[in-house]
């Protein structure tokens, strides 16, 4: 008689993310996971055709609920500084799945992360007028100016190292923009 089937492709991409939070990605093996979940390895190769599929899928639905759930808030009307500080709120409310994320290496494709984070900037200023006929340079050191800077924030707040308000973040976020697209003209 068959067995039933017990674990499910959630269960393991649900536990696969709380161990690639509470350890590391570069930690997230077969054996690692199964482990971790008490488990076989069977399952999970009932599930995945290797380990990379599960990484990738893995990643890919933390990235799809990253876009739709966290970085999508309407928290400013510039989407620049509104994708800043969605980035920067992430951070601080979430500081163990940011530091998985974006702070550690998962994998041979690293490489997703950057994309990820391109794409969503991208998307979000492809339809403003302040934004949409910047150049392909413009648009790299703009995303990567607030990036390097968001990041800054992120991790000091999260540290409780400073402490500023909104208001304080917009207007350094508006400086540091309105210095990179200046930067940007006057290369041209």
């Amino acid at each position: 008689m068959a067995r039933n089937k017990t674990i499910f492709k959630e269960d393991i991409l649900r536990a696969a993310e709380q161990f690639i939070t509470e350890k590391s990605p570069s930690e997230l093996t077969a054996r690692g996971l199964s482990k971790y979940m008490n488990i076989s390895t069977q399952p999970l190769y009932a599930e995945f055709e290797n380990m990379a599929a599960l990484k990738r899928e893995l990643f890919s639905q933390i990235y799809y609920r990253l876009q739709n759930d966290v970085f999508n808030k309407k928290t400013h009307e510039d989407p620049v500084i509104n994708l800043c500080l969605n980035y920067i709120n992430f951070a601080c409310q979430n500081p163990k799945l940011f530091k998985t994320i974006y702070l550690e290496k998962h994998g041979e494709d690293n490489h997703s992360v950057n994309e990820f984070s391109y794409n969503i900037f991208r998307t979000l200023i492809q339809d403003d007028p302040t934004y949409s006929k910047l150049t392909e340079t413009q648009i790299n050191s703009l995303l990567t100016g607030t990036w390097v800077i968001s990041t800054g924030f992120a991790n000091l707040i999260a540290s409780s190292t400073i402490h500023p308000s909104q208001f304080e973040i917009i207007s350094f976020l508006k400086d540091a923009i309105n210095d990179v697209l200046q930067m940007e003209i006057s290369k041209s």
